[in-house]
This record gives C-alpha cells, sequence and structure tokens, in this order.
C-alpha cells in the first residue's frame, strides 16, 4: 500500500473505531475491525477521506446501536425490579422510618398495660436524673449567669504561720489589696469588698439588707451591666459618696419596680443615699442586696486588718497558671519586705481561683455523688426494663419468626424492635420531664431559704441531656431483646414449643444476668446510702458541749450612724433585760458568734511565753460575750467564773478559755490568773486577764474537733462590734416567742430590724446540710434500685415456673413434695444475687472512697454496713421469690403434663 493508505489520513476514526470495538463481541473484534480497516483504506484511495470516514461511521453506528438498545433494555428492567423491591421494603429511609413508627405505635396499642408499666418504670428513673441534674447544673456546674466564667478570678490566701488554712471569704487587707491591684499585670478590674448589714426604710417599715461595700465598681469585673442606672463612678469609690445600688428582687419586692426611683433617694440606717442603679436579676454575690462605696480609702487600713474579699478579671489571653505565677512573685515581695514587722507573713500564698470553683467546692463531691448515685438508678431502670422487654419477647416469638418466614432479615426485626424501645423511651422522657418539672419546682422552694448561689430550673441545657438521655436509655434497654427476638426459629415457633425451646432457656439465661446486675446496683447505692447513715447517727451521738434545743437565735446590727461606739453595749443589755421578762423566755445573752458558726480568730500572745522559733504563732477564735452566755447555751463552767457585770470598761480586762485553748496556749501552767494580748507582745490593745475555764464546745460544727476559744466580756469591748446575735433560750418552743421579742426591740427602737432568726437546731442541721441531702437521696435511690430488683427476681422465677411447668409436673408425679419444688425455683435466683450482692458489695468499697469526705468515724469497708446490706438483699430475693415458687409448688401433676 502507498504511503497515503498507512499514513494518519488512512486510519479510520479512532472515536468509531472505540464505538466498534464496544459493541462487538470479543471473538470478533479483531477480524471485523481489520477487514473494516483495510476497507476504509481503499475507500480513502477511491473516493477521499472524508468519504471514507463518512462510510466507517455508518458501519460504526449500525454495529454498536443493537447493543445500546439490549443494555438501555437491561438497565431498565433492573429499575423496575428495584423500583418494585422499594415499593415493597420502603428504600427510602424516611419511609423506613415512618413504617417502623406505624408498626411500634400498633404494638403498643395492642398492650397499653405493659407500655404503662414500662413508661412509668422509664419517668421515674428519667426523672429522678433530670431533678438532680438540674440541681447540680443550676447550683454546682453553672451557678452564676457570668459571661467567660474561666476569667473571673477569686484572689485567696494562707497562713501557714497562723495555722491558718487557704480560705477566700474575708481573708485580705486593704494593704493586699492594693498589693494585688498595683501590682498585677495579668489581672483587670481589680475590685475588693467588705460584707455587713445596712438598714433600708420604706415608708415606715425597716429591714435589714446584707450589704457589700466596694473598692471599685463591679459591675466591669462581674461583666454584666446593671438591669437599670449604672455602676459606681471612680470619683464615688474615691470620695466614698453615699450613692447605692440595690438588687432586683429588693426593687421589686420593696419597690414595685418602680424604674422612675433610680436616681432618686433611698433611705440607708437613717441617712439618704442616691439609687444609681439596679442590679441585674441573677447572679448575686454572697446574696448581698445592697451595695454601697466603702466611705474611706484602703489607705487608712492597718495592713493587719484581714476582712475584705479580692475579685478580678483575668486579662485576654491569660491563663490561670499565669495569673498564679504572678500572685506567687507578689507574694514573695510582700514576705520580704513585711516579714519584720508582720512574722505571720513568713511561708504566705496568694491563691488565684475560679469564682465558682470557689463557691462550689464544697459542694462538688456531694454533687459528684448524687450525678452518680442517679445514673446508676437510671442504669438500674433500663437493666429492668430490659428484662420485661425479654419477658415479652416470648409472647411475640411467633409474630418475629412469621415476620422472618415472610423475608424480613434479622437487622430489620432488630430495627423494628429497636424502634419501639426508643418510642417507649422518648415516651418515658417526656413523662420523667413532667416528674422533672414538679420536682424542679420543689428543690428551688427548698433551695430558696439557703445561702446558695444558682438558679435550679428545667432550662435548654437540662431538656438536651434528658433528651439525650431517653435516646441512649432506648438503645440501651432495647439492644440485647432485639437481638434475641431476631433469632427466632420459625419451626420451633409454629410448633408450641416455645416454652422449652432453648430460646426459651436463653431468655431466662439472659434475666438472670439482668437480675444479678440489678442486685449488684442497688448494693451499691444501699451500702453507700448505709455509710452516710452510719456516719450520721454517729455525729448525732456526739455532745456538742451545750444544749442545742430550745434557743432561738437572731441578729442585730446596730447603725454607725445613729449609734456611738459607747451605746452598743447599754442597747444589747437593755434589750437582753427586756427580752429575760417575756414569758417562757429562761435566759437571754447575746454574742458575736457561737457554734457552729464561729468565724472570727485573732493571733493571742501569753505573757512569759516565747514567740522566736516556733513553726506557727498562737491564735484561737475570739467571741465577745455578755454575763449568762455560757448559762444560756449550758456550756458547763469547769474552773474559775463567769462573767459579771461588774466587769466594765472601767476595771481590767478579763476572759474565760475553753479547755482547748488553756492546754494549747498555756502549756504547764495555771491558766486560770495569767494574761495575754490579743494581736501580739507589741498590741495596743490593754492585756486580758483569765477568770475562767469553761468546757469545750464544738464550735466549728460536729465533725472537727474542738478548737481554742476565747471569750471576752461584751460590757468591755466598747462596742467596737456593732452586730451581735442574741440567744433566747426558751421553755416553749422558740419561734412561740417572736412576735414578743420583735415588740420589745422596736419599743426601743422602731427603725431596728432583726434578722438571720433560726432555732440553734436549725443552725446546727444547716450545716451538715450536704451530708444530710447526700444520705437522703442516696437512701431514696436505692430504696427504688431494691424495689426494681425484686421486681426482677419476681418475673425470673415466674418465667422459670413457666418454662419448667412438665417438668414440675414430672416431679410432682414422682413424689416431690411443695417445699422441695419451691426450694428448686429460689434457687433459680439465689446464685445471681449471690453474684451481684458480691460484685455490688466490692464496688460500694470504691464508692466508700469517694464518699470519705462525708464519712465520720466510718471506713468504706465497714463490715457492719456490709452485711446489713447483704442480709437485706438475700431477705428481697427470698420475699420476692416466695409467691411464683409458692404458685408453681401447686401446681395439679396432671394439669401440668397435659399443658405441654
Amino acid at each position: 500500500m502507498s504511503h497515503g493508505v498507512h499514513g494518519p489520513r488512512g486510519r479510520p476514526p479512532l472515536l468509531a473505531e472505540w464505538l466498534l470495538r464496544a459493541a462487538l463481541a470479543a471473538g470478533d473484534r479483531d477480524s471485523v475491525l481489520g477487514d473494516l480497516a483495510e476497507e476504509h483504506a481503499e475507500r480513502v484511495t477511491g473516493y477521499g477521506t472524508g468519504a471514507a470516514r463518512l462510510w466507517y461511521w455508518r458501519q460504526a453506528i449500525g454495529s454498536a446501536a443493537p447493543l445500546v438498545v439490549r443494555r438501555l433494555e437491561k438497565l431498565a428492567t433492573g429499575r423496575r425490579s428495584r423500583s418494585r423491591s422499594r415499593s415493597k421494603s420502603g428504600s427510602s429511609p424516611m419511609e423506613r422510618l415512618g413504617q417502623d413508627l406505624r408498626f411500634s405505635l400498633r404494638a403498643i396499642q395492642k398492650n397499653p398495660g405493659f407500655a404503662a408499666i414500662v413508661v412509668l418504670t422509664l419517668g421515674l428513673g428519667i426523672g429522678a436524673n433530670t431533678v438532680v441534674y438540674s440541681t447540680v447544673d443550676g447550683i454546682v456546674l453553672n451557678p452564676f449567669p457570668f459571661p467567660e466564667p474561666d476569667r473571673l478570678v477569686g484572689v485567696g490566701t494562707a497562713f501557714p504561720k497562723l495555722n491558718q488554712e487557704l480560705g477566700f471569704v474575708e481573708i485580705l487587707s486593704p494593704a493586699e489589696y492594693l498589693d494585688i491591684r498595683d501590682g498585677s499585670r495579668t489581672l483587670e478590674n481589680v475590685v475588693a469588698w467588705d460584707m455587713g448589714n445596712r438598714q433600708l426604710t420604706v415608708g415606715e417599715t425597716t429591714e435589714n439588707l446584707f450589704s457589700g461595700f466596694w473598692w471599685g465598681d463591679a459591675f466591669p469585673t462581674l461583666g454584666v451591666r446593671p438591669a437599670l442606672g449604672r455602676g459606681f463612678l471612680l470619683e464615688e469609690i474615691e470620695r466614698g459618696d453615699p450613692v447605692a445600688i440595690i438588687s432586683h428582687r429588693v426593687w421589686e419586692t420593696r419597690f414595685g419596680g418602680d424604674s422612675s426611683l433610680v436616681g432618686g433617694a433611698v433611705m440607708m440606717n437613717g441617712e439618704p443615699y442616691t439609687l444609681v442603679g439596679i442590679m441585674p436579676s441573677k447572679g448575686l454575690i454572697f446574696g448581698m442586696d445592697l451595695w454601697i462605696p466603702m466611705p474611706v480609702g484602703p489607705e487608712v487600713f492597718p495592713r493587719g486588718r484581714r476582712q475584705f474579699q479580692v475579685l478580678a478579671r483575668a486579662a485576654p489571653g491569660t491563663s490561670l497558671e499565669e495569673v498564679q505565677a504572678e500572685l506567687d512573685g507578689i507574694a514573695g515581695r510582700v514576705e520580704s519586705e513585711f516579714l519584720g514587722e508582720f512574722p505571720e507573713y513568713e511561708g504566705w500564698r496568694l491563691v488565684a481561683r475560679t469564682w465558682n470553683d470557689i463557691n462550689v467546692s464544697q459542694l462538688r463531691p456531694a454533687a459528684l455523688i448524687l450525678l452518680g448515685a442517679v445514673g446508676f438508678v437510671l442504669l438500674l431502670v433500663c437493666v429492668n426494663v430490659a428484662g420485661l422487654l425479654l419477658s415479652r419477647s416470648l409472647a411475640r416469638q411467633r409474630e418475629m419468626a412469621v415476620r422472618s418466614a415472610l423475608g424480613a432479615g434479622r437487622l430489620r426485626i432488630v430495627r423494628q424492635l429497636l424502634t419501639e424501645s426508643i418510642v417507649l423511651a422518648l415516651v418515658g422522657g417526656a413523662f420523667g420531664v413532667g416528674l422533672g418539672y414538679l420536682g424542679i419546682r420543689g428543690v428551688a422552694y427548698v433551695l430558696a431559704s439557703l445561702p446558695l448561689s444558682g438558679d435550679v430550673t428545667l432550662n435548654l441545657r437540662v431538656l438536651a441531656v434528658t433528651g439525650a438521655v431517653s435516646l441512649a436509655a432506648g438503645l440501651l434497654f432495647g439492644l440485647v431483646p432485639a437481638l434475641n427476638a431476631a433469632r427466632s426459629d420459625l419451626q420451633t415457633a409454629l410448633r408450641n414449643e416455645t416454652l422449652a425451646a432453648a430460646g426459651g432457656f436463653r431468655r431466662l439465661r439472659l434475666q438472670r444476668v439482668f437480675v444479678g446486675i440489678e442486685v449488684a446496683l442497688a448494693a451499691v447505692l444501699l451500702v453507700g446510702g448505709g455509710l452516710l447513715i452510719n456516719s450520721f447517727v454517729r455525729l448525732q451521738s456526739i455532745n456538742p458541749g451545750f444544749a442545742v434545743e430550745n434557743v432561738l437565735t437572731m441578729r442585730l446590727t446596730l447603725a454607725r450612724e445613729r449609734y456611738a461606739a459607747e451605746e452598743v453595749e447599754p442597747f444589747f443589755t437593755e434589750v437582753r433585760r427586756r427580752l429575760s421578762s417575756i414569758p417562757g423566755v429562761a435566759q437571754v445573752a447575746s454574742v458575736s458568734q457561737y457554734p457552729p458558726i464561729v468565724f472570727s480568730s485573732r493571733q493571742i500572745w501569753f505573757e512569759g511565753t516565747e514567740m522566736v522559733g516556733e513553726e506557727t504563732l498562737p491564735t484561737s477564735y475570739l467571741s465577745i460575750a455578755s454575763p449568762e452566755y455560757f448559762g444560756t447555751m449550758r456550756i458547763p463552767m469547769k474552773r474559775g467564773r463567769d462573767f459579771s457585770d461588774a466587769d466594765t470598761r472601767d476595771t481590767p480586762f478579763v476572759a474565760v478559755l475553753n479547755e482547748t485553748a488553756a492546754r494549747r496556749l498555756v502549756p504547764g501552767g495555771d491558766p486560770i490568773g495569767s494574761r495575754f494580748r490579743i494581736g501580739g507582745p507589741d498590741s495596743e490593745i490593754p492585756p486580758f486577764e483569765v477568770v475562767g475555764i469553761v468546757g469545750d464546745t464544738h464550735n466549728r460544727g460536729l465533725e472537727i474537733p474542738p478548737q481554742s476559744e476565747i471569750y471576752v466580756s461584751s460590757l468591755q469591748a466598747d462596742g467596737v462590734w456593732n452586730q451581735l446575735f442574741l440567744m433566747v433560750r426558751t421553755t416553749v418552743e422558740p419561734r412561740s416567742v417572736l412576735p414578743a421579742v420583735r415588740r420589745e426591740i422596736q419599743s426601743l427602737d422602731p427603725e431596728q430590724p432583726v434578722y438571720a432568726i433560726r432555732t440553734l437546731a436549725e443552725t446546727f442541721a444547716g450545716s451538715q446540710f450536704t451530708r444530710r441531702v447526700s444520705t437522703r437521696m442516696l437512701i431514696l435511690f436505692g430504696g427504688f434500685a431494691l424495689i426494681l430488683a425484686a421486681v426482677g427476681i419476681y418475673g425470673v422465677v415466674s418465667l422459670a415456673a413457666s418454662q419448667r411447668t412438665r417438668e414440675i409436673g414430672v416431679r410432682m408425679a414422682l413424689g416431690a413434695q411443695e417445699g422441695q419444688v419451691r426450694s428448686l425455683m429460689v434457687r433459680q435466683v439465689l446464685i445471681p444475687v449471690g453474684l451481684g450482692a458480691l460484685a455490688g458489695l466490692a464496688g460500694s468499697i470504691a464508692l466508700g472512697r469517694l464518699l470519705s469526705g462525708l464519712l465520720f468515724q466510718v471506713s468504706p469497708g465497714d463490715p457492719l454496713t456490709l452485711a446489713t446490706v447483704a442480709t437485706v438483699l438475700v431477705g428481697i430475693a427470698l420475699a420476692a421469690s416466695y409467691v411464683p415458687a409458692r404458685r408453681a409448688s401447686r401446681l395439679d401433676p396432671v394439669s401440668a403434663l397435659r399443658s405441654d
């Protein structure tokens, strides 16, 4: 052939050649393509390239067309087949979901009693979780609605030389506040405040407001804006102007939410103050309803007067670790500069914590315990419901087998049963939210009377958690029964051998496993509750050192603007005299602090003792008490004498020590007649002479050993303490004398309110609030768990009896006694109960270690508690299994044999 034939112009079109290759069969492809190539070459020579190419395209299309038609027909047939398949099974996910939901609702409607039991059980478990999580969320996890809470920092300190642990409340002096404010670059908007009380007068009514006296404007520090008005101006802070900011609740309750009040005058301690702002509705600091500027600057206070708190915001992008490193440097500089004058600076520390952490640190352990306990309850509920669904699957075995025979795969059956479980869980979750809402209202009502920050509500976070818990619960309790039901055998199901089949016994084994898990969970909760009960009983058996019952307490604060220092004690003396004449009142005293809320301590130096080289400086709680205080409280006088009316400002100062102070502060000598100074050997306060020794009181609570306490006479205190507690011992119910007490005080000063009114017993109960709540909740959850375990045990024995009907008939026909049959049935659960109890008791020891902060004189593995719980579990197992076992033992042998 010529060059033109074999050149590019003589070659067939590549695309047409490729189309032919795709259309031709593999065996014919090479020979046909070769013939067509030769014909194409000849046509190029005879008719030209264009005509040859056109001819080749006609051949390619004519050969490929039949193949394309056949493939399109095959594709269309496949699509019709798949369409028919989709119309039967609903291939669309939404269609399949809708179909599953319809089947689920029909199944629930067929057995409403069973559905009601499941929903009720789940509702109780989810409702309990909703209440506990709402409480923990509002009180511990998110107690303050302040933005960027991780940047809101409180500064505390510890003075090892004074044997003083880390604290954040009334712990820093004004000079130390200036050290922090002026020396820090990682903190901004640094403010400090003291706490006290002011009297607000509205019309003819005067009430006490817990107040904060500020250096700085707290709003930028907190990151919030006033609800109305503004914060303090710099010049108002510097001058100590009479301006005020009140809380949103006081503005609403006392002023009716009158917005025109902002900018007007209100009466505080009988003096006019300009109201410049209203606090936001949430997020009170320590419950303070009133803010006013400190009337004097920090520079006028001595460095050793420590009664302030410091709050600041970390600078943007600054970590808490960086803040702490800077505070370490500030503390070191202060120590090196002032150690000679203030020996307590030796080893002192400044510590930064987030504001949330400072306020909830004591509540966090109990909160975590409650979350864990209620989580155990929900897990137990899921196990119990799984057992119920497993029992129900016996009745549906034929249904599942028929579904399988009609073409439903195991995955399809599992999906359908899981959908039913999730529907039940969501309905139970909705019911639980309703129960939780009622429970949250009750909790909020109880907490309203307690000095706790935060707001317990059913918010979006709680609803999201509840929804997630409900969905997870549905998957958890529905998975095992669904997988088990999907293994149903058609021939076995249709042969009326369901209960005797291997599937029935497999369900029984699973239910035994569930019972073991329920018993283990119940054991953990019961042991935790038992340990706390044991601790609480031991606490109550401790003698506090005084008589708690029949004492009414209240606090009075005499305004400095209206009462000079020398007028304070005469007013309280007259109050005590008048109250003593009220019918039903036995004795009256006044004191600056009383157990278990003793808080004021001072450095003490006894004459003749050396302070050089001591690891710690001697300190003691210092209480200002009136004559008759020890008699009113029933604190026994061990040696010496009580205060008397003869101890006045014109006589030598006297003091009474408790036994611990006498032992620790005056070692090796007779305390009576010894002399000491408050604040150290160079103190300007005149020395005090010890005239008496009284018995110890548990001044910081029953769980803490008695601490050193020194009492000085209020008659010699010169009004240095203008707010005192009245202690009124009665021969009647304490609160019944309150109206008469108010009348007598108002007869002396109509504008003098009393506040912080409670009985001494209520004060002690409040100091044990966390312990009480934890104990009661664990007992409640443990009792609920015990009931669920009993239901599970009952179900296992009942199922075992129904599965072994023929066997029981044979045994009884051969002479077995009723007691033997009952024993046979009870043994069905004793092994899983025993194993579950052992596992639960072992796990409870670990829980006991978590509870160690709430335990008192009880070890986590307390043998008495463990033995008691084990006995209770075995007793409940025997009781729950008795009824179905007794019913099985009374079967008629003939009827039993016929039943199969």
